[in-house]
C-alpha cells in the first residue's frame, strides 16, 4: 500500500488547501490512489468496500 500510495508533498498539498479553504468540505483526496478508491466506493456496498480495504 505504501508503494503506491500518495507523496507526502501531495498530502500535504491537500491539507493545506484543507486549512486555508474559505468554503472547506468533509473530505480532501490526496493523490491518484485515494481517488481511484473513492470511485470503487461508488461502486460498492460499505460491506464490500470494507472487505477490500482489509485485503490491501
Amino acid at each position: 500500500m505504501l508503494e503506491g500510495g500518495s507523496s507526502s508533498d501531495v498530502v500535504a498539498k491537500a491539507v493545506l488547501k484543507a486549512v486555508t479553504s474559505e468554503n472547506p468540505t468533509l473530505r480532501y483526496l490526496a493523490g491518484n490512489d485515494v481517488e481511484t478508491w473513492m470511485k470503487g466506493k461508488t461502486s460498492m456496498s460499505d460491506e464490500e468496500f470494507n472487505k477490500m480495504m482489509s485485503k490491501i
